[in-house]
């Protein structure tokens, strides 16, 4: 009888449990329906702002939507929690990401709570305790100069990149240099030409040690055989436009008809003979010179004919 008893006590026990299990994991959200692939970036300009994202859990429903709250949890912020304000969206519209324009960075951590809602279950709470400092990405060193007076190397110089924690010491910060064939080295002699980056991290103080990205490439320097590859082009363009300028001129104004003055042909005098074999001119006597004219009256006569015509013609010619 006892034994049937405790039985049965197990059995209600078990199911008791089940129920309770149930029932709390149901409130609580289903598992794997959290947010997945958690981060976020801290970045410190004049002020520091920070970018989260996130994937909805591998079981969460379709219509999840997931929401992030900053919590501090110093005194001086009193425990308060703040809700993104500006959210980023997937084309069906979730929320992936966040973007929180000021936060404030310092020793302390904080907690990043992402929740879910869904009509067809409840979603699991995911919670995350960090110290800010520790998610800054660094910008590249700042106001990178190069001297080349001093003699006979060139002096590259920078500041440190701001931080959302100031740097108390210069040693707060690493650097490296890179040229374009990944060498890095410090010394830049004259003669030659260099193209370099910059980029920092942190180490031994109380900020991020991840690199920052490369800055923008510093050029310096002189290539040892220069050639005037701008000049000559720039020089050849100036001669092409002058050349059209010119032609226009000339083609505006007529100014080639007015350099250029037309010579005379010389006459042909065989050509002018023929054509004027037929042609009647009355000479002009100079002075008491006497000219007789012959006309040809086209009257062809024979050495045998004896007509009264050619007789006359013949003893005119005569």
């Amino acid at each position: 009888m006892v034994t049937i008893l405790g039985i049965a006590h197990m059995s209600w026990l078990t199911m008791f449990c089940s129920i309770f299990y149930v029932t709390f994991a149901h409130e609580q959200g289903l598992e794997g329906t959290s947010a997945e692939n958690f981060s976020c970036v801290v970045y410190t300009v004049h002020i520091s702002s920070m970018n989260c994202t996130w994937n909805a859990g591998r079981s969460a429903p379709k219509d999840t939507q997931c929401f992030l709250y900053l919590k501090y949890d110093n005194i001086e912020h009193n425990g308060e929690e703040i809700e993104c304000p500006h959210y980023i969206s997937n084309n069906l519209g979730r929320h992936v990401g966040c973007h929180f324009p000021k936060v404030t960075v310092n020793k302390d951590k904080v907690t990043l709570r992402v929740t879910g809602s869904s009509k067809e279950s409840p979603i699991q709470i995911s919670d995350h305790e960090v110290r800010l400092y520790k998610y800054e990405k660094l910008a590249p060193p700042q106001d990178i100069t190069v001297n080349c007076d001093e003699q006979p190397l060139c002096k590259v110089e920078w500041k440190a990149p701001p931080s959302a924690i100031k740097a108390p010491h210069d040693y707060c910060f690493k650097y490296e240099i890179k040229k374009p064939k990944g060498e890095t080295h410090e010394c830049y002699p004259k003669g030659q030409k260099y193209i370099l980056r910059l980029r920092a991290a942190g180490q031994y103080c109380t900020i991020a040690v991840g690199w920052s990205d490369w800055s923008q490439p510093i050029e310096f320097g002189t290539d040892p055989n220069p050639f005037p590859a701008l000049p000559l082009l720039l020089v050849a363009f100036g001669t092409i436009l002058i050349i059209l300028f010119l032609i226009f001129i000339y083609k505006r104004f007529h100014i080639w008809e007015l350099l250029v003055v037309k010579v005379p042909q010389p006459k042909d005098i065989l050509w002018q003979n023929e054509n004027m074999e037929n042609v009647w001119v009355d000479p002009i006597p100079a002075g008491d010179e006497k000219i007789t004219v012959v006309e040809d009256i086209g009257v062809s006569c024979k050495s045998n004919e004896t007509s009264p015509s050619c007789s006359q013609l013949q003893a005119q010619i005569n």
